[in-house]
């Protein structure tokens, strides 16, 4: 695919990314749930990024969506893909019938980070930009 699309994409992951990091510096505004949220939307930019630069998108906008999407060409760590798994099984919210809202813990903060910072080096490889 032939466009900058991805560009946007990448540039809005880099933001999200840094205020989920800047965040660890106001806890007592950055509850976990909020940090989980931002560090969703830097996940999802980034992998946004590295699909439209293929030409490809995922069925849907979760994170299991974007595992499988990103499995078909990326060897993704087994701990990186349980984080993912696991964030999308705080928030199932895609459906009235099955909505769940499960709040993050203060424990699942470095966890998030890790997973942000593991996408975020995928997409600067697999974009091939510094």
């Amino acid at each position: 695919m032939d466009n900058q699309y991805w560009q946007t994409f990448l540039l809005d992951g880099r933001g999200f990314h840094k205020t989920v990091r800047g965040s660890q510096k106001r806890p007592n505004i950055f509850t976990p749930s909020i940090v989980q949220n931002i560090a969703a939307m830097a996940i999802e930019k980034y992998f946004m990024a590295i699909f439209l630069k293929r030409g490809i998108l995922p069925l849907n906008h979760t994170m299991s969506d974007f595992i499988s999407t990103a499995q078909m060409f990326l060897p993704l760590e087994p701990e990186l893909v349980k984080t993912l798994y696991y964030m999308d099984n705080l928030q199932q919210i895609c459906s009235f019938d099955h909505f769940k809202i499960i709040t993050p813990s203060d424990s699942d903060i470095p966890r998030f980070l890790k997973a942000v910072d593991d996408i975020a080096e995928i997409a600067e490889q697999e974009l091939c930009v510094q």
